[in-house]
């Protein structure tokens, strides 16, 4: 049983989370949690108030406008003061972005000292790790926990970066996807297709696909000697090293011509004016999907994955 806080998930009723756009209530929930890290103190080392009449020097906690003039500077479709306005919300790239940056000026005070006579607190920054960790751990998570209850498919990494899950059927594919075939331009070509694949922009995800692409065609000559007219016999060894003989390798084989046509049909691996586009992200994701499994499949059968 989850030990989650609440009793559908408890009880294995959690909201599939698939949806990669963020509502107006999950933009109030998330609006909710920065002003707490405004108040709390959390974003006043990059965004000071200094408003002790003692000591002009000493930091009493965060400059709002500070903050919203660098959050403009940044995400210039935000508009003015978009924390604000609470009847209108950004669109969901927008909403990402903010969470991207107010993510990266996260330190919670490593010492305070209360100021009596005026009534607030002084704060005090060492970047101390620890102390900055801590709180942007915090954030992360409750982040995730409205995302998981609203289920949106997004999560911050441990980059403490915003990144996208994905379709559902990649999601036990990729955390394991981890290549280890003795080439390493090909370890590196696939490594960098499903980082992109995991990104919330389209064009990364378009990119993801023609990497993966060119890395399955890299592949196909893992069992090449030399001679670099041997890769429709490098190809065949390989399907040999997979599977031996059998329906299962003609099968394998007869998808590996699918997929080869695939690229060679859309604008994964030829670009002229001519070549037709996928129809739309769903599209490129099945496609990823489909090669990744293949591709995992063949690494993991001839001992070229990570455990």
């Amino acid at each position: 049983m989850s030990d989650s806080a609440f009793f559908s998930d408890r009880t294995g009723q959690p909201v599939p989370r698939v949806s990669e756009e963020i509502t107006f209530d999950v933009w109030r929930g998330l609006v909710a949690l920065i002003m707490e890290l405004m108040s709390d103190g959390s974003l006043a080392r990059d965004f000071p108030a200094r408003e002790c009449e003692d000591d002009a020097n000493l930091i009493t906690g965060t400059d709002e406008l500070m903050f919203d003039d660098s959050l403009k500077a940044h995400i210039p479709r935000a508009g003015d003061n978009p924390l604000a306005r609470s009847s209108q919300i950004p669109s969901t790239a927008v909403v990402l972005d903010i969470l991207d940056f107010t993510a990266r000026h996260i330190a919670w005070p490593s010492r305070r000292a209360n100021h009596s006579y005026f009534g607030h607190e002084h704060l005090f920054f060492d970047y101390n790790y620890q102390w900055i960790t801590s709180r942007e751990t915090q954030f992360r998570e409750d982040v995730d926990v409205i995302f998981a209850r609203n289920g949106i498919a997004f999560s911050f990494g441990d980059d403490m970066r915003i990144r996208r899950f994905g379709p559902p059927e990649a999601r036990e594919l990729l955390p394991d996807f981890r290549p280890k075939t003795g080439d390493p331009e090909l370890d590196v070509k696939l490594m960098d297709a499903v980082s992109r694949f995991q990104s919330r922009t389209p064009a990364d995800r378009q990119d993801a696909l023609e990497k993966l692409w060119d890395a399955f065609e890299r592949m196909k000559t893992l069992e090449s000697a030399t001679d670099k007219n041997d890769k429709r016999n490098s190809a065949n060894r390989l399907l040999d090293s997979a599977t031996g003989v059998g329906p299962f390798r003609d099968q394998l084989e007869s998808e590996f011509a699918a997929l080869t046509a695939i690229g060679n049909k859309f604008r994964i691996r030829h670009h002229e004016s001519y070549v037709p586009d996928l129809p739309n992200d769903r599209a490129r994701d099945y496609l990823f999907i489909r090669l990744a499994a293949v591709i995992a499949f063949v690494l993991r059968q001839t001992g070229r994955m990570s455990d």
